[in-house]
Order: C-alpha cells, then sequence, then structure tokens
C-alpha cells in the first residue's frame, strides 16, 4: 500500500478519496496513528435479535432421533479425538 501525504484543515479534517458521505470508524491504534474505516450502517427497521426469530419446530422424526443421540451419543471419531487432545493440552 502507498503512503499518501494530507495536511488537516483548521477543524481537523481531510480528504480521503472513497470516503465522501460514508460513516466511518475511527480507531486509536497509538498517540500518533488512527485507523479509519468504513461502517456498515444498518437501518434499525432492518436489525433482527435472536429473541425476535420465531422458533422452529422439529418434526416427531427429527424430535425422536435428537432425544435418541442425546441419550445415546455415537463414539468419537480421529478428528475429535483430536480435537479434545488439543483442547486438553491447552486448557488443561
Amino acid at each position: 500500500m502507498i503512503a499518501t501525504i494530507r495536511i488537516a484543515d483548521g477543524k481537523g479534517r481531510i480528504v480521503l478519496p472513497g470516503f465522501a458521505n460514508a460513516t466511518v470508524i475511527l480507531e486509536p491504534i497509538s498517540a500518533n496513528e488512527f485507523r479509519v474505516r468504513k461502517a456498515e450502517v444498518i437501518p434499525a427497521d432492518d436489525l433482527r435479535f435472536p429473541d425476535e426469530q420465531p422458533s422452529r419446530s422439529l418434526s416427531q422424526r427429527d424430535a425422536l432421533r435428537m432425544m435418541h443421540s442425546l441419550a445415546h451419543p455415537p463414539k468419537p471419531n480421529v478428528a475429535a479425538r483430536r480435537a479434545a487432545k488439543r483442547f486438553r493440552k491447552r486448557h488443561g
């Protein structure tokens, strides 16, 4: 990436190509450095929270399969055993 030098005006404003009329996020990195990112703005009417989502029902067959799997869990395969070993190694 090529560095570009800009001079701030009296109010601390600079012109950034590609950021016209955009909502931005300014993140302080250090005393002399900031990160500028475009923010994705989602209208309030489009926000959805998990509590607002209608619950889904399982069919009787799927509910029975799930209950059977909980009561009689399958034996872990090789990948699951390796993952458990890595987890124990990292987290005790």
